[in-house]
């Protein structure tokens, strides 16, 4: 087979071919929303098994982003630049570039051989694909995606001749839906951000990032029924996959590449409204919430927080009888942490002990070192029995033949505090009446 001179072009719609062009793909893609400094790759699905390999999976890691170099079973046929172009608005773009004698044969190619194009934001030509690498890839069969005046479909074409493949958004004059062509740099090396935007029905929009080390990544979003989120990680992996009204992301990552996708579930009309919010800093809170009582159904404290008063219980020992209450302590924040307890040691009048369950956890309580299992917020709260044993022996006054239980007061005040992040403390108090 002849060697197929090539040239391909990211033009304005209605742009003419050269005069001296014979044997030329002019390739129309416009109207779409791409950081600067954007590469655009064209490949062939040499291998024919009608897919194509996702640049962010481990098969494709460390290829050359280079003519005629593959990309899993895939070979590159055409790299180019985005250019701003009169008419397409300020922000929109499409690329442009020249492939001279692409060899079929050479190459392994044949006419009908499928074509498909990534876009690598803040890539150039000649590195290699990293792990994880962001991109986004755009081909289509469909007649409906290309202008009226189209030749060919997203396939090699048969050798000779001019061939014409357009696809330009609606807003430029063409028939082709480019709402998933939307990809922007996360600037989460500038440590915090948000953003407020909408997603039409069809719409997908892409956001990468890069952490640089081990570091933590907070996302908090709202949105609406049929919103879809999803991150990608270093290897191409789901790392996180949410949406709906409220969505968040609280956790430490490795170091690499991240992609995050924003998507809508089929069947929705008009636009969906997002808000996000991100940190590469813990921006959440431990807060903890104590409430105390005489039994876990009538408990005093619950969503008063920081020693707010309103937190304390009395219970009256009659004959100085043993008394048993409850303290129960909760997350209210949004940072799943552990809580330390810590509380009032008894008297030679008085003994007091703390059990969690059946377990004796006096000593812990108070040396201050007791630390509750993780609590996350909506979690149910620990329990902890607080026992009181008055010494009646010493309580008891005689007076000739009668004796006489004495009226004192005994107290303990329960203390949590959070263990990580800023420190956020409560407290409550229980009170013990000897008559």
């Amino acid at each position: 087979m002849k060697a197929l001179s090539l040239s391909l072009f990211l033009l304005a719609l209605g742009l003419a071919l050269p005069a001296s062009a014979t044997v030329s793909i002019e390739f129309q893609l416009g109207g779409i929303e791409v950081p600067s400094g954007s590469l655009g790759v064209l490949v062939v699905d040499a291998d024919r098994n009608n897919s194509f390999t996702s640049p962010s999976s481990p098969e494709a890691e460390g290829s050359q982003l280079t003519y005629s170099a593959q990309i899993g079973g895939d070979v590159i046929i055409g790299l180019f630049t985005p250019s701003g172009i009169s008419g397409w608005g300020p922000t929109q773009k499409g690329f442009a570039t020249q492939i001279v004698s692409l060899d079929y044969a050479g190459l392994g190619l044949q006419e009908g051989d499928k074509l498909a194009l990534h876009i690598f934001p803040q890539r150039t030509e000649n590195q290699a694909i990293r792990p994880g690498e962001p991109h986004l890839t755009y081909r289509t069969d469909e007649i409906g995606q290309r202008t009226s005046n189209s030749t060919m479909g997203f396939a090699l074409p048969p050798d000779g001749g001019a061939h014409l493949l357009a696809v330009i958004g609606a807003a430029q004059g063409g028939q082709a839906d480019l709402a998933s062509l939307d990809m922007r740099n996360l600037p989460y090396a500038a440590g915090s951000g948000s953003f407020d935007r909408a997603l039409s029905s069809t719409a997908r929009h892409t956001y990468f990032f890069e952490v640089g080390g081990a570091g933590f990544l907070s996302l908090d979003g709202i949105g609406g029924e049929g919103l879809l989120v999803e991150l990608f990680g270093p290897t191409g992996q789901s790392v996180y996959s949410g949406g709906g009204a409220e969505f968040g992301l609280y956790q430490t990552m490795p170091l690499g590449l991240y992609t995050l996708v924003l998507t809508r579930q089929a069947g929705g009309s008009g636009e969906l409204s997002y808000e996000m919010d991100f940190a590469n800093s813990d921006v959440r809170f431990v807060l903890p919430d104590l409430a105390v009582g005489p039994t876990l159904t009538s408990l005093r404290g619950n969503n008063l927080l920081n020693g707010a008063p309103g937190q304390a219980t009395a219970l009256t020992s009659v004959k100085a009888n043993p008394v048993t209450a409850f303290a129960t302590i909760a997350n209210r924040g949004r940072l799943p942490d552990t809580i330390g307890l810590a509380a009032s040691p008894g008297s030679a009048l008085c003994g007091i002990a703390y059990f969690q369950g059946s377990a004796n956890v006096t000593a812990g309580l108070l040396a201050g070192t007791f630390r509750t299992a993780s609590l996350a917020e909506g979690d149910d709260p620990v329990a902890v029995r607080v026992q009181f044993s008055p010494n009646k022996k010493k309580l008891t006054k005689k007076s000739g033949r009668k004796s006489k239980i004495l009226k004192k007061s005994f107290s303990t005040l329960v203390r949590a505090n959070s263990t990580q992040g800023p420190l956020a403390t409560d407290a409550a108090s229980i009170q013990v009446q000897t008559r």
